[in-house]
């Protein structure tokens, strides 16, 4: 995910711009782990990652993506 990828942001109550479904301390944490080089390949599976900053990054991520489904299921096209 990168910064310009406006959609997934919104103003949270004291009006920061947070991740949809994360805080703003979640939003710099992940923003920050995001932004780490690891130097191996990506896990396979959940039990691959091994990194406890990995494992961070995959519990902000999928609280975010959780958080965008009616989102993302809204601006579907319907037929």
């Amino acid at each position: 995910m990168t910064d310009d990828d406006s959609d997934h942001y919104e103003l949270d109550g004291q009006g920061c711009r947070v991740l949809v479904g994360l805080t703003a301390q979640e939003t710099a944490e992940f923003i920050r782990l995001d932004e780490m080089e690891f130097v191996r390949p990506p896990p396979l599976s959940q039990q691959d990652w091994l990194w406890p900053e990995e494992r961070r990054w995959l519990e902000l991520f999928e609280k975010h993506r959780q958080a965008m489904e009616p989102f993302l299921a809204a601006s579907k096209t319907k037929h």
